[in-house]
C-alpha cells in the first residue's frame, strides 16, 4: 500500500478497489500464454469481485471461443491458489472501443439498420479500406 497517496490508504472503497485492479491485472497475465495470441489480444480483463472475475470480449465471436477456455482458465487459476470461483465473459457494448468507458462519436445516417449492424458494417469497411480494396 506504500505506493498509494496517505489520504487514499485512509479510503476503504479506493483501497479495494486498488487491490481488485491489481488482482485482475495479475490473473490476466498470468493467462495471457494460456490462451492463443489473436484471442488474448481481443479480450480485455475487468472486475474482481467475491471470486467472480469479469473479462470482456471484444465481439460475440470471441466470448464464444473465450467460453471455451473457461474452464481451462479457471482451473488454472485456482491451482496456482486464486480464490476464484467462476469467470464471466461479457461482450463489449456496440460502439464502444474495447476498454474504454466513453462511448464512440456517433455517426449521422439516415439509415434504418439497428446500430450493431451498422457498427459492424463501419468495421468491415475500415478493413477493407486497410487492406487497399
Amino acid at each position: 500500500m506504500a505506493a498509494l497517496p496517505l489520504w487514499m490508504q485512509r479510503t476503504q472503497i479506493l483501497v479495494s478497489l486498488k487491490e481488485q485492479a491489481l488482482t485482475s491485472k495479475q490473473m490476466w497475465a498470468m493467462l495471457q500464454t494460456t490462451l492463443p495470441a489473436e484471442l488474448a489480444s481481443a479480450v480485455q480483463p475487468g472486475k474482481w469481485v467475491d471470486g467472480v472475475w469479469a473479462l470482456t470480449a471484444s465481439s460475440p465471436a470471441v466470448a464464444a471461443k473465450l467460453k471455451l477456455f473457461g474452464p481451462l482458465l479457471l482451473r488454472q487459476l485456482q491451482k496456482a491458489g486464486w480464490p476464484l470461483v467462476r469467470i464471466a465473459v461479457r461482450v463489449k457494448e456496440p460502439g464502444r472501443e474495447l476498454g474504454s468507458t466513453t462511448p464512440a462519436p456517433r455517426i449521422a445516417t439516415g439509415s434504418p439498420a439497428p446500430a450493431d449492424v451498422r457498427a459492424r458494417l463501419r468495421e468491415l469497411r475500415r478493413r477493407h479500406a486497410k487492406a487497399g480494396g
